[in-house]
This record gives C-alpha cells, structure tokens and sequence, in this order.
C-alpha cells in the first residue's frame, strides 16, 4: 500500500471546494406546481418552476414538449431576506396544451444541477362539439350533490368568453330554499380553450358552500355582465345568468353509543395533534409548560371546530389561553384550524401521566363516524427550588434521611463515621422542627425594618388589586412571599396558596387563574385585597385540613 502525504493547505482547500458544492446543491432547491390537477385535452395549464439560488439558465423542457405544446413562457427573479439571510429565487411560468387525454407526470427537470419534483396532471377528452355555442356562456358544476347539513359543497363557476370584452362584472351565484354559508375559494384561475374549433378564454371560479338546513337547496345563478367589443358593429353591454343547480341535503347523523355528547363535525379528514411550546421538555414543581392542542378538518370552518374538553387529570392544573381560528384553501376545499393553548402546571415532583384526548367527527367519504385521538403520556416532574409537597412530620424526616451504609475500612473509621452521622441527624431534626414552627404561628416577631418592609409591600399589593392588576398583584405577592418566608420562599403561585389561610388562598387560585388563562381583564382584585387586610393576624390553617383552593377551571 503506498500512501502519500498530502499538504494542509490542499487538504482546506478540498474541504473548501467539498462544501461550497454542498452549499450550492442546498442554494439550488427547485419546486414544480402546476395551477391546476386536472384539465380538458382542449384547455391550456401554467406549469410553474421555482428554483432557489443562482441558477439563470432556462430549464430544458424538451422531455415535456414531447406531450405539450409551449403556448407562451415568462421569466423573472426576486430577493428575499429570510432569517437575516439575503436569498435569490428565480421563477419561470410556462403555459402548456395537451397533446391529447390521458394520465401524465411531468418529469423533473434540471436547473443548475438539481432536480424538481415530478407533477402528476390528468386530461380529460374534451366535450362534444357544439356547432352553436355562444361568443360568452357559463358552466357550473357541484360536488357532491347530496351533502350532509353542514358540510362542504364545492361549486365551481367557469366562464367562457370568445369575444373581446371590457368593464366586466361577475357575481356570487345566489342560494335560495334554504340557509347557508358562501365562502370564495381563492383567486379566480385562467386559462385558453377550445370548443367547436373555437378558442376561448376561460375565468374559473370556485365557492365553498355549507347548506345549515335539510332538504333541497337551490345554489344560482350567477350573473356576469361586460362591455362587449364585436370584430364589427357597435359595442354593447351582454349580460348573461348561468344555470342553477339542485343540492338534496342530508341530516346530520346521530352520535355514536361511547360519545352520546358529541358535536357534528362532517369532514373529509380530521386530526387531532398535540405539541410542547417549552424546548426542555421538562416539568419542575409549580413552574407552567405550555400545552398546545390543534384541531384540523378538511371540509370545515374554522368557526365550526369546537372547543376541545380536557380530559380530567391528577398532579396538575391546566389554564386555557384564547385559541387561534385559520382557515387554508386547498384543491379540497376550506381546511380548518384551531389551536388551543394551556398553561399546564404540576403540583407535586414525581411521575404524573396527561391524559389522552379523543375527538368523534363524520367521515363524509366514508359515511362513518371517526376518532381522532391523542394517547396519554406520562411525565415525570423534577423536583425544583421548591416543590410543592405536605410537611413531613419529624419522625418522618429523620426516617428519610438516614444516611447511606458506608463500608468498613477498619475499626476507627466506623466510629467516627457514626458519631458524624448521630450529630448531622440531630442538627437536621433541630432545623426541620424550627421551619415547621415558624411556619404554623409566626411566634417568633420580626425584625422592625423587615416588618415596616411587610407593611409597605403589603400596602402596594392591596392597591393594584383594588386597581384589578394581575400582573402587577402576581409580582408583589411573590416580592412579600420572599419576606414573609425568607428561609425557603415560595416559587409560584400555587406553592405560596398552599402556605396561607384558606381566604386568601382561595383568592390566589382566582389571580393563577387569571394569569395563565384567558381571563386577565376580567380578573377582580377587590377579593384579594379585602382578604390580605387580615393576613398577618390569621393563622396558618393546616393544609390537610382544607379543600384544595382552586376554582373548578381544569383539572
């Protein structure tokens, strides 16, 4: 074997070269759409090319003109800042007629090294000649025909026009027989066809349409009106109304036996996701993650998706935050979309499992009930700066404390070793049962700056909530927690709730509450501020002997 020494400097600027190719093929990412899937052999489609990166030459189309003509083509380039990143993305537009019907996938293509996706495009036959169609007329059309209440029909408008034509007018085609909801689906598409060896241009359409009541409902016409510009004569004003059609809508079908209680909710898909704002990922005693819930139907509003019941859950509590409402438009349609937020916290450290969530919702494909799920998970707590358990009584502590057996080594040793042991003991029990005391009573008074302090923050703190401030009154009480328990000060809310009389704990909960839920500008102080008038002449009630103080939000 003979291996031969390669210089350092040859050796960077191989790696140099080696990255800068991996640079460009990551710059050169290419993408390919076409407007539309599914044409008529006589109608022309934009087949669209968009390339990031440098790339400047135009793409060789030669594999696809084997089964389109190239009616026309544009070019043109763009800057984008994307993360503080300057980007350039060349796009080219080419307008394609088929050479005749059947299924075709467009192939990739190369641009400056990199490949496209492939595109899959159906032609269909183009329809029976008509020897005396119209310089403009209308087609509609209306899928599926017999809808479910509630559900999305999708209605297509296309107009075709022979004649130059100006000042032109198209409206939304009337609903009539019954209540429902029109909704426009996007920009209108354009394209070139042919009917009877004459050439049209074509303005296409679309509407979502959600019937609110059974029976038939009539869905047109629409009306298009324009200046029209003849090859002779005078210009005219034509206006002209489409067809109407005929939708039998269906009832809404009963729930099923195991979700009595559920919504209708027709879609073509449903799913139900869950996600982690946090990056950690961890969970620590009385410190909030954020819980994200999204809901996504195809076929269904945004203002349709209901709000979504928690499952009840031990070790924690959840706060829901306002949702997020969108809607995207797709080929199918209108694709709903709600996220639910929740500020979850945890109660105790240890092993705590979130339960699962199920969704029912009708499959209008499949004419079935469905369930989108989410599983239960467990979590495990990790005890932080101050968990949130009950006092242990003294006995309890020393028992949990004892130190680990140590090894022989020989007979002094073990005797030191206990006689350390004996003293550290004592010294743990002495100090747990002084926390304790200082605790329950407040028998021992305190220093006259730290009491003229507890007054002045006290004071503040009564003052933002008469003024109904929840942030400002969820700050001060964590500066006067510090103060009043300054040998292990409370983290959180919640914690600080578990060490004060049952009035004021309540009227914690209520401020937790407002702070991680939606509620903020509805939060009433007044509560608070008349229970903290009595804070430091009450005494401390034991915590095994109340309720637990929260509100019944989520559990």
């Amino acid at each position: 074997m003979v291996v031969a020494a390669v210089p350092g400097r040859t050796i960077v600027l191989i790696s140099l070269a080696a990255a800068a190719l991996v640079s460009h093929a990551q710059d050169a990412a290419v993408r390919a759409t076409v407007d539309r899937p599914t044409v008529r052999e006589n109608e022309s489609f934009v087949y669209s090319i968009v390339a990031d990166g440098s790339g400047r030459d135009d793409p060789d189309l030669s594999p696809i003109e084997q089964q389109f003509d190239v009616l026309s083509q544009s070019h043109r380039t763009r800057i984008e800042i994307v993360d503080g990143q300057r980007r350039q993305v060349a796009e080219w537009d080419y307008e394609l007629f088929p050479m005749g019907p059947g299924r075709f996938v467009l192939p990739q293509i190369d641009i400056a090294g990199a490949l496209s996706n492939a595109v899959e495009i159906e032609v269909l036959p183009a329809p029976v000649s008509d020897e005396q169609l119209a310089d403009i007329f209308i087609e509609v059309d209306a899928q599926p025909s017999t809808p479910y209440v509630q559900s999305q029909v999708l209605f297509t408008l296309r107009l075709f026009v022979g004649v130059s034509t100006g000042r032109a007018t198209l409206t939304a085609p009337r609903v009539s027989g019954g209540e429902a909801i029109v909704e426009r689906l996007g920009e209108d598409r354009q394209y070139q066809t042919t009917r009877a060896g004459k050439s049209f241009s074509v303005r296409e359409r679309r509407y979502a349409i959600f019937p609110q009541e059974t029976g038939l409902l009539t869905v047109g016409p629409a009306t298009f009106e324009a200046m029209v510009v003849p090859n002779r004569g005078f210009s005219r004003v034509q206006r002209l109304r489409s067809g109407s059609l005929e939708l039998d809508v269906q009832p809404a079908v009963a729930p099923p036996p195991e979700f009595p209680n559920a919504v209708w909710l027709p879609a073509r898909s449903l799913t139900l996701t869950e996600d982690w704002v946090d990056e950690e990922g961890r969970f620590s005693p009385g410190v909030p993650r954020t819980r994200m819930l999204t809901v996504e139907a195809d076929g269904l509003l945004e203002t349709q998706l209901p709000e979504i019941s928690l499952t009840p859950a031990t070790g924690i509590r959840q706060y829901p935050d306002q949702p997020d409402l969108d809607r995207r438009i797709s080929e199918q349609g209108v694709q709903g979309r709600r996220v639910e937020r929740y500020a979850v916290i945890a109660q105790n450290s240890g092993e705590i499992e979130i339960p699962g969530q199920e969704l029912a919702w009708w499959n209008v494909v499949e004419a079935r009930w469905a369930i989108a799920r989410i599983e239960p998970s467990v979590v495990t707590v990790i005890p932080g700066i101050e968990p949130v358990f009950d006092e242990l009584a003294p006995g309890e502590a020393e028992a949990e404390s004892e130190p680990l057996p140590m090894p022989p080594t020989s007979n002094y040793w073990p005797a030191v070793s206990a006689v350390l042991a004996v003293g550290w003991l004592a010294t743990l029990v002495a100090w747990l049962r002084g926390r304790t005391a200082g605790r329950v009573a407040s028998a021992t008074p305190a220093p006259p700056a730290r009491r003229a302090r507890n007054r002045q923050l006290l004071r503040k703190l009564r003052t933002v909530c008469e003024q109904n401030d929840a942030s400002a009154a969820h700050e001060l009480l964590l500066q006067w927690a510090e103060l009043r328990f300054p040998e292990s000060p409370p983290q959180s809310l919640g914690v600080l709730a578990g060490r004060l009389p049952r009035a004021v704990a309540v009227e914690i909960a209520v401020l937790e509450a407002s702070v991680y839920g939606a509620g903020a500008a509805e939060w009433n102080g007044k509560g608070l501020a008349h229970a903290l008038k009595g804070v430091d002449s009450v005494a401390r009630e034991s915590s095994e002997d109340r309720p637990d103080p929260l509100l019944p939000l989520y559990r």
